[in-house]
């Protein structure tokens, strides 16, 4: 008696592979494994088809998925489908009832299709009996028998093998003796004259004869199994949630493999960062899976590299390489070993000359797990010189510059200014550049797209002992040429009446007085000295001019051939007529003309005074100077430095003026405070325009500010303008 079978509930899904999928509970009803071969019967039309079965946990039990090409193959048109295990089908086999049956007269065997009888009361299926054939005979017709079937739940006795029943054998194909093993009967047709699908009657062979259980295959590699999830834009990349590739022991970067337990194809990949990533999800793209010959619901997810081993610092091999900007690289193992980032700041160290520096991380997914990859500039800078360093996750505190002066040089060539003119409009773009570099003791940098050369001259804090900075978007950076600069200047001097007051202290002025003492000889400027005594205090225009007879003397010193102009201002503005015109030509070779200058500057600065303080007048006197150096020689820079005391009574000129200079890269403006005059609007001015304000508090700080300027063209950029 045949096993009744398992009917479900039908749902379709899209596939071509031959397979029903049913819940893990029918499964061990069923006694039946995954892979197992069963039969699918359409019970509206006894139709069946073989199929291979598959457990899950996400089929009811009352319900299966079966693919479409079963039901195209099947016609199904219901509601349920059964599945009967293989083993549980055989074929029916028609027995004849003992006694003669008469048959009629024929030129050809007629065949019965066999017929079966359903015994309501009993609820059996009697079994069919299987009719005899009769050769044709030369008479009429006789009148066909049906023997009557065999009481219920008996099975028919074949006559004994001494007595058997007549039957007709054709030539083709002898038919079986009852009681005999039966051999396969021809095909059956159904009332409509269609052959039902039963069994085959060959070996099946399996669509996919390598497959495997996927609770087998993730035993076997030690992973986790996942069903694949599309997402556009992978790029041939996967996500895994967090927590799972925790336990792969991986991360991200690192390469990935997967295997599918119906095609036993594999395939890998780098893993990429993913959030919120479900849990039972490994998220692809339709190349990647497609590539990969995924045709089952799940694959095995499993490691391809040995887990990840958490540690504080750890040795590796040093190569260094040019444009950086900034970076050291390591390969993800490494990355994920110590705990880091991409961007964190990570510190080596050569353990044989206890050199240190300090750069951001790049992950870089070709380079081998034993080595690091230091930007040259910052290998150089160092001084590590060992093959291999003591790599670590940075333990000490990245401090903010405020400020900091760059000693700057061109890379090739040799026109220092053009270079400084090109960053001065360039701001941002070198700011940038050098946020990538952590900042310690003794670095040289070189950005060879500007062809700048630079390195640390000091900075605010300092880099004492082993500290690393970064420059932030507030840090202030001075650039001072390390080369020798000639540029020209223009002394803009208060003479107003609050210049007579006599608050300027004299401190630490003796090499200064020394200096001009032989320089100059004249009985004017010997005289002039003698009021600089240590200890008093002298009026502001008296130190205003001696600070300017300094700056001459500087100038001249240098022999580059210079030219200064001076102007002083009050109710208005006077250029001093130097040579009879409007500045002094260091180079001119005029004997006495130091002195000349000197002279002038004590009696018509230091002897002289106004009421009003036209600051933009001056400034407009200037912009008329500047015209002429630029006249000369367009591309030689310029210093302008104001010395005030008071605010500006005509401020819209003064304003403006400051507007026009800041447009100009080769003009430089520095600004000094004597007494009260109005710090926040100087210290703007001067920040505009690449200089800076300063407020000396005695003589002596004075002077060395004004000797430093003659010698020294550093530019400011401030970092908000």
């Amino acid at each position: 008696m045949s096993k009744e079978p398992l009917m479900l509930f039908v749902e379709v899904f899209d596939s071509d592979s031959g397979k029903v999928i049913i819940s893990n509970e029918n499964l061990e009803k069923l006694s039946v494994k995954n892979g197992d071969i069963v039969e699918v019967i359409d019970t509206d039309t006894n139709k069946t088809i073989s199929a291979f079965i598959e457990g899950s946990t996400e089929v009811l039990e009352f319900a299966g998925k079966f693919s479409k090409l079963i039901c195209d193959k099947l016609g199904f048109k219901g509601v349920e489908l059964g599945i009967q295990v293989k083993s549980d089908i055989t074929t029916s086999l028609e027995l004849t009832p003992s006694g003669k049956i008469p048959v009629q007269e024929a030129p050809h065997a007629e065949i019965k299709p066999p017929k079966i009888e359903f015994d309501i009361e009993q609820q059996q299926i009697t079994k069919p009996q299987t009719p005899t054939y009769a050769p044709p005979k030369p008479q009429a017709p006789t009148p066909r028998i049906t023997p009557p079937p065999s009481p219920p739940g008996l099975t028919p006795t074949p006559p004994p093998p001494s007595h058997p029943s007549p039957t007709y054998a054709p030539p083709k194909p002898q038919m079986p003796t009852p009681g005999l093993t039966p051999t396969p009967q021809p095909p059956q047709l159904d009332q409509s004259g269609i052959q039902p699908s039963g069994l085959p009657e060959t070996e099946v062979t399996p669509m996919y004869p390598n497959q495997i259980d996927v609770y087998t295959l993730q035993t076997q590699k030690s992973g986790i199994i996942l069903t694949p999830k599309i997402i556009d834009g992978m790029e041939g990349r996967i996500q895994l949630s967090e927590n799972n590739l925790r336990k792969l022991g991986l991360g991200v970067g690192m390469l990935i493999a997967w295997e599918d337990p119906l095609t036993r194809s594999i395939s890998s990949a780098r893993i990429s960062m993913g959030l919120n990533v479900p849990e039972n999800q490994i998220i692809m793209d339709q190349n990647t899976k497609e590539d990969s010959n995924i045709l089952s619901d799940q694959v095995v997810v499993y490691s391809t590299e040995p887990p990840i081993q958490k540690m504080e610092q750890i040795s590796l091999e040093v190569n260094s390489k040019p444009e950086l900007n900034g970076f050291c690289q390591v390969s993800p193992r490494i990355m994920h070993s110590l705990s880091m980032q991409p961007g964190v700041i990570i510190a080596f160290e050569d353990e044989l000359t206890g050199a240190i520096g300090a750069a951001k991380v790049q992950i870089d997914e070709r380079m081998p797990s034993n080595q690091i990859i230091i930007d040259s500039e910052i290998l150089e800078a160092s001084g590590i010189g060992s093959y291999e360093v003591i790599v670590r996750k940075n333990p000490r505190q990245i401090i903010n510059l405020q400020s900091i002066n760059l000693g700057i040089s061109p890379i090739k060539g040799e026109n220092m200014w053009e270079l400084v003119s090109t960053i001065r409009q360039n701001v941002e773009a070198l700011k940038n550049w050098l946020m990538n570099y952590i900042i310690f003791k003794g670095i040289k940098l070189r950005w060879n797209t500007a062809n700048i050369a630079c390195s640390v001259i000091d900075c605010i804090p300092d880099l004492t002992g082993d500290i690393f900075a970064q420059i932030t978007p507030n840090t202030t950076l001075s650039l001072s040429p390390t080369g020798l600069i000639p540029f020209n200047a223009i002394l803009i001097i208060d003479i107003s009446r609050s210049m007579m007051a006599r608050d300027v202290e004299i401190r630490n002025i003796a090499p200064a007085i020394e200096g001009i003492k032989a320089a100059m000889y004249s009985p004017e400027i010997q005289e002039f000295l003698k009021k600089f005594k240590e200890g008093i205090s002298v009026p502001r225009r008296i130190a205003a001019a001696f600070a300017a007879v300094l700056f001459l003397s500087e100038k001249v010193g240098r022999g580059f051939g210079e030219k200064v102009s001076v102007i002083r201002f009050a109710d208005e503005s006077q250029v001093l007529p130097f040579q009879g015109g409007l500045y002094m030509d260091s180079a001119s070779g005029e004997k006495g003309i130091l002195e000349d200058c000197a002279r002038m500057i004590v009696d018509r600065i230091g002897n002289a005074y106004g009421q009003a303080t036209n600051m933009g007048a001056a400034m407009l006197a200037g912009r008329e100077v500047l015209y002429t150096f630029e006249q000369i020689n367009p591309d030689q820079p310029t210093m302008i430095v104001l010395l005030t005391d008071g605010v500006p009574t005509d401020v819209d000129n003064f304003l403006e003026s400051i507007k026009q200079f800041s447009e100009n890269p080769n003009v430089v403006i520095y600004i000094v405070g004597l007494g009260n005059p109005d710090d926040k609007l100087m210290n703007r001015a001067a920040s505009l325009c690449g200089g800076e304000y300063f407020k000396p508090n005695d003589a002596g700080e004075l002077l060395i500010w004004y000797s430093k300027r003659a010698r020294d063209l550093t530019v400011k950029l401030k970092a908000h303008k």
